[in-house]
Formats: structure tokens, sequence, C-alpha cells
């Protein structure tokens, strides 16, 4: 019962705002309107309010709106003649058939409006992390530096300063910073590297080589015979304090490390123990202190990197544990380019797919190896029951870092009201891809979804809450707006087709010619419904 609760409250709202753009248009223009229908079947109610009967019918799956004369095979009286559709001018007809489709493109605006209006608060396009030998590096700019503006066009949000350099792939750009209270000009030109969308079209996409998050104070050991392991320390330990001044990123830890390279230090730092029951394994830290002395003989001073290039955990079975990776081993090189930060790693690997890559890896105290490692794409069922891919090394490091604090959104609804527009542009553009791909033979029929696969997903975004089904009813509305719009007779863009024929050749088609060409389109219309009927059987009932 909530299931179907879920699904009338999803499909109802979008089939009536598509019924009633069609009504309000056609009122507008003077075309008589003989009934507004919500479902199919015998009316369940009917209201009749002037020269329309409005009804209610059992059968949810759709609407109608009943008009004077549509076609000219039509009877209309003929002191009517001048309110039937045929009769309207072709701007007319146009809008007519085009409003249904409008409004359930526009409702998505308001849904996502009101969701982004939830918004309080954005990540601030502050600078985090920086990979080596990225545009960031070249260019100067830091970790902790505030991107104030990209081209003079002022940046609120993280999101903003992704959006300007995605767009921007080898084209320069020009940033003002904030650093330690001053402003500083830079002029930058992103990488351009090719990415793969979801649905698996090669795009140039622009990169910095930033990140928002900071690491921790987190270290690792290059070396067994170091001043740091002597003392005690081990990798993945959290160093938060030096000769008791309090310590917050790895690259503070660094410059500390390096001032003090002459003399003892007093270290505070935090060590991870797990304590396992029958229900879950918690993690804990302890406190402890230590001294450090730095050996200026030895080859490496006090021993102590970043741990974010040093692996945590390898998971069984999986392609990093078949070439012989180890926990606390550290990643050097990938391909010959040496690397700091495990997102340098992660980015070669995610170009690279399931060709093989050669890494260079150490485990502390024995000498450099080189392995061969080839990812496996992998595949999971989300919660709606759909298949989605994913490349799996198995390997995961060390990374405990945080995100700068969240900051207020200025112009709460100037921001709702231009992400709710990119986010619709941003789901037409994929649906476009989607039908391109398929009627190019790249892309098979197998994701087509019926009023099956509706109802059960209904249900689901219903139980995970309001925020949920409105994003849901946003994007079936922005998919129910674009197949209406297709080409296709009995579709409104069938008929806005007929429309733009009889505009081209200045007379509507036959009779004859539009009868053919409904029926094949009702033929396709069955056909594919058929299909994503079947897909949604085998995807909710049969697999298991």
């Amino acid at each position: 019962m909530t299931q179907l609760l879920a699904f009338l409250l999803l499909i109802g709202p979008l089939i009536f705002i598509h019924e009633l753009g069609h009504l309000l248009a056609a009122k507008l223009v003077g075309v008589k309107v003989l009934s507004f229908s919500l479902g199919f079947g015998p009316a369940l109610l009917k209201l009749r309010l002037g020269e329309t009967e409005y009804r209610l019918a059992p059968i949810p799956l759709g609407g109608y709106v009943s008009l004077l004369g549509p076609t000219p095979a039509d009877d209309v009286p003929p002191h009517e003649e001048s309110r039937a559709l045929r009769s309207k001018p072709l701007w007319a007809r146009y809008l007519v058939l085009f409003a249904g489709p409008l409004f359930n493109l526009l409702l998505p605006i308001l849904l996502y409006g009101a969701f982004f209006l939830g918004h309080t608060e954005v990540d601030p396009p502050i600078i985090g992390t920086i990979l080596d030998q990225s545009a960031a590096q070249e260019f100067g700019l830091e970790p902790g530096d505030r991107v104030l503006a990209v081209n003079d066009d002022d940046l609120h949000a993280w999101r903003d300063l992704q959006d300007h350099v995605r767009r921007a792939p080898g084209q320069e750009l020009h940033f003002e910073i904030e650093r330690d209270g001053e402003r500083i000009d830079r002029y930058i030109s992103p990488r351009r590297t090719v990415v793969k969308t979801a649905l698996g079209e090669s795009i140039p996409r622009g990169q910095l080589g930033v990140f928002p998050w900071s690491y921790a104070p987190q270290i690792g050991l290059s070396e067994l015979d170091c001043p740091a392991y002597e003392s005690g320390l081990r990798t993945g330990d959290i160093i938060t304090s030096i000769n008791g001044e309090p310590i917050e990123t790895i690259e503070q830890l660094v410059r500390e490390l390096a001032s003090n390279e002459d003399a003892s230090v007093r270290l505070t730092y935090l060590r991870a123990r797990s304590t396992a029951d029958e229900l879950a394994t918690y993690l804990w830290y302890e406190s402890r202190h230590t001294r450090l002395l730095p050996r200026k003989d030895a080859s490496a001073i006090t021993g102590i990197v970043p741990a974010n290039t040093f692996i945590r955990t390898v998971a069984p079975d999986s392609p990093a544990a078949a070439v012989g990776l180890l926990p606390g081993d550290r990643v050097l090189a990938i391909d010959g380019l040496e690397i700091t930060r495990w997102e340098t790693l992660a980015l070669a690997l995610d170009r690279k797919g399931e060709e093989p890559v050669s890494l260079r890896v150490q485990t502390p105290g024995e000498p450099p190896r080189a392995v061969t490692i080839k990812q496996e794409t992998r595949t999971y069922r989300d919660v709606y029951r759909q298949d989605r891919e994913y490349l799996w090394f198995g390997a995961e490091p060390y990374q405990s870092r945080q995100l700068p604090e969240p900051e207020p959104i200025r112009g709460r609804f100037t921001y709702a009201a231009r992400s709710a527009v990119l986010e619709t542009l941003s789901m037409l553009e994929m649906m476009w891809t989607s039908l391109r791909q398929m009627v190019m033979l790249e892309r098979g029929v197998d994701e087509l979804s019926s009023v099956v696969g509706i109802f059960n997903v209904a249900g689901t975004a219903a139980q995970r809450g309001p925020g949920e089904f409105l994003l849901l009813m946003a994007l079936i509305s922005i998919n129910l707006g674009f197949v209406n719009l297709l080409p296709i007779p009995i579709l409104d863009g069938g008929h806005l087709m007929f429309f733009t024929i009889e505009a081209v050749r200045r007379r509507p088609l036959g009779q004859r010619a539009r009868e053919l060409a409904s029926a094949i389109g009702l033929v396709i219309i069955l056909l594919l419904l058929l299909i994503a009927l079947r897909n949604d059987v085998i995807r909710f009932w049969l697999d298991p």
C-alpha cells in the first residue's frame, strides 16, 4: 500500500502538470477544451466547469485533454469552427502541443530549486591539497589559498571553481587569490585531460590538480633504520604537536620538522587502536609522547614522510593482492611518474582503466620493487536495482583528511535558481546523449524502464526521504517532457512534426498520410514499451 501511494504521489502530479500545460495554452489561444482527464478509463468523478468537463479516471498511467477539431477530418459544427484547433494559426497550434512537455521541463526547475533552497552552507573555494607536477603547482598555488574570482567572476563555492576549470582545458584563466590576507593574481592554464562521463563518452576537461580537503599530519616511515622508528613512531601515527605547538596539516608538519632539523623535538601523537566485538570493530586513539632527534648523517634526517602514499589495507583476491602489495607498502611511482599523493595514483589508474600499469613500491626496510597491475571492472546493484560499474584496485591508503568548514550561502535564492537550471540542463544533456547513443547503436536498450520500474523506484525513493523523492520526481518529469518532444507520431513531438511539415509544404498532410504515420508511431511506442517492460520484469522479479 505504501509503495502504491508513493507511485500515485509521484506520477499523479507529473500527469497533471503535463495536461495542465495543454489546457492553459488551449484556453489562452481560444481553442475549445471539451474534456480534461487525469487517468484513463471510465470516469470515477466528473465536474463540468463552463464548457469543459473535468474527469478523474481509475487507470493512473496518463491523461488527456480533448480539444475541438484537432485534425481536418473531425466533424465540427460550423458556428464553432473558429474555436477548433485546426483553424488556429500554426504558432497557436505549436503552443498548445508544446505546452505540455514545456510544463514538464519547467517543473524540475521548481523541484530542484526547492531542494537547493534547503541548502544553507557550501564548501568554500579554499585549496587544501595540490598534486605534484600539476598546473596548480606549476603556477604557484599553495594549500590554504582562497580563490576569490576566476576571470572576474566571483566564486562562493568549491563547485564554482570546478565548473570554471573543467570548461577551460588548455585556456588561460585569471585567478584572484587571497593568501595570508593579501590578494594575489595568477594566470593559470588548466591541463587538458580526457575523462569519461557516466554514459561512457570521452570528453575534454580542464584539470588544475587541486582538492578541497587537507590531510592530517599522519606520518609514514620511509625506513626502519631511522630516528622516527627508533623513537617509537610508526606508520599511521598522527602528530598533534611539536614542542607544544599544535600541528593541523601534513604541510605544516613538514615545515616544522624542516625548521627543527638541527635540534631534538618533543612530539605528541595519536595512535589508533581497534577493539572488536560481535557487533562491530571500534577504532579509538590513544595519545602518546616521544622525543625525536634528527640525524644529519642519515639518508633520511627523520625518516618521516606523509602517510598518504602508504597502503593501509589490501582486499583479499583483489588485483593489488594478486601482485603482492602488502599493508604498509609505500607506492613510489606509477608508469615512471613519482607520486607524493594518492590522488595522483587514483587519477592515473582512472585514466588507464583496465590497461596494465607499472608501479614502483617499497616495503620499509627492503629495496624498491616493480610490479605490473591490471584493474578489474566490477558491477554492483544500487538501491534502485540499477547495475553500476566501477574499477577495482583493491588497496586503500592512509587518508585521514578534513574539509574546510562550510560557509553560509550568500544569496540563497540566486544560488537555488542557478543550481536548479544547471541541473535540469545537465539531465537533458544526458538524455540527449543516451538517445543519440541508442540511435547510433552505441548503447543497448536494456536500460529502458517502464511504469513497472517507476512503481518500484517510487517506493524506494519515498523510504529514503522527501529530498530523494523530489529528485526522482524531477528526473522523471524531465524524462516525460523529453520523450514527448521526440518526433514520433501519437506523441506531442509527432504533432509538432506534422505542423512543421505543414509550414514547409504550406498545406497539411493528407488524412491517409497522418493515419499511416500514426500507426507506425504506435508500433514504435508499443515495441519500446514491451522492451522496457521485459527489462523491468527481469530486473525486479527474476534477478536475485
